[in-house]
């Protein structure tokens, strides 16, 4: 799991660092770049439902491989990049790699520990932002070695993906296939599966509207781009202290919703902090903006676990989460750069993702209840 969770996020974070000279280098715009970290993200919403079907079809594990495959070959053919149009292709198919990847994880947890939901959830949240992280901190200094350009530095991510997909061939060849059965639909009328999805996709919109545009933030602050790279690392590894901090306790205590309203106000308040005083304390705030982010994605990723009894259920209603969610989160760096503009600065926009985290705050009851047993089961 930590293997698959390493390869979803690589391929979307290790844009960023050298966005600059990738848009120099192939003649683009800013539009442009935008779009690199945002088709991911909508092919992560759209992808979901055939992404489902696909595990019903062939199984949880060769579903998995399938997935990971398409990472490492979307990633692969970077290194051969001359127009846009190759890059933001290959943005596309990852984004396709990734939406299965993603489904496929509670059906896994499940099948495979279906006693420690949020800890295992936890341990894939880490992957993530581990994999995000090491790829934002070495993707620009491959670019500027003596052996490497920005297209082998974005490349060689593939060969993490290929050890990945190794190691779950060795899972799916032992897995017995599976019946073949039909997909049943998302539960598009069920109004808990809305608020879930409603849900993810808030907390979602802040992380992308920070993943893109926090580095840009310090850099009109006079930082570096080697020092906005290091403090976006770092806002990386707090993630991670808040992913295994959140899961942790709410597998010990089996308090999701209390779980999920902390870490939605230590986001709202890291957000709040940056607007407006970024400068005082960065390195502080950013502690707590991490940990919120970081806490409350895998908490996010345990809903339907709280919310399901069964694999099919789970991936079923994990594919309505994510296509919905997805989709409202690929509006999230669209919204910053638009209050960038219009105000000159990044406050106005930093106020606007803190807003969507209390609305998650606000919303965190209805969407599973006072409180869930997921870790106590």
């Amino acid at each position: 799991m930590f293997a698959l969770a390493v390869n979803l996020r690589m391929g979307i974070a290790s844009v960023g660092p050298v966005l600059p000279q990738v848009v120099h280098d192939l003649g683009a715009t800013l539009v442009y770049g935008s779009l690199l970290t945002t088709a991911p993200v909508v092919m992560m919403g759209l992808a979901s439902p055939f992404s489902a079907r696909m595990g019903a079809r062939f199984g949880v594990e060769r579903t998995v491989v399938a997935a990971i495959a398409v990472v490492c070959v979307a990633t692969a053919v970077r290194l051969w990049t001359v127009t846009p149009l190759t890059l933001l292709v290959s943005a596309v198919v990852l984004g396709c790699g990734i939406a299965a990847g993603n489904t496929m994880l509670p059906a896994v947890v499940r099948r495979y520990f279906p006693a420690h939901g949020a800890l295992m959830t936890g341990v894939y949240a880490v992957g993530i932002n581990a994999g995000a992280g090491l790829a934002a901190y070495g993707t620009p200094r491959l670019a500027q070695s003596l052996t490497s350009t920005w297209r082998g530095s974005l490349a060689i991510w593939a060969l993490v993906a290929l050890l990945a997909v190794v190691m779950w061939l060795v899972i799916a060849v032992r897995a017995p296939r599976p019946p073949v059965v039909v997909q049943g639909p998302m539960p598009r009328r069920n109004r808990q599966a809305w608020m879930a999805a409603c849900f993810f996709g808030l907390q979602s919109m802040v992380y992308y509207g920070v993943l893109a545009w926090l580095a840009p933030l310090y850099e009109e602050r006079g930082w570096s781009k080697v020092e906005a790279g290091l403090f976006v690392s770092y806002f990386t590894a707090m993630q991670v202290v808040g992913a295994l901090t959140s899961a942790l306790v709410v597998q010990r205590t089996g308090r999701l919703t209390d779980g999920l309203r902390v870490t939605s106000a230590l986001s709202a308040v890291g957000l709040l902090l940056v607007a407006f005083t970024p400068l005082s304390a960065p390195w502080l705030w950013i502690i707590v903006l991490g940990v919120g982010v970081g806490g409350i994605f895998p908490l996010a990723l345990t809903i339907p676990l709280a919310m399901t009894s069964s694999v099919d259920e789970a991936r079923s209603l994990t594919a309505s989460m994510l296509c919905y969610g997805y989709l409202l989160a690929a509006t999230g760096p669209f919204a910053v750069s638009l209050l960038r503009s219009a105000s000159g600065g990044f406050a106005a926009a930093y106020v606007f993702l803190a807003a969507l985290s209390v609305l998650a705050l606000l919303i965190a009851r209805p969407v599973v209840g006072r409180n869930s047993n997921i870790g106590r089961a």
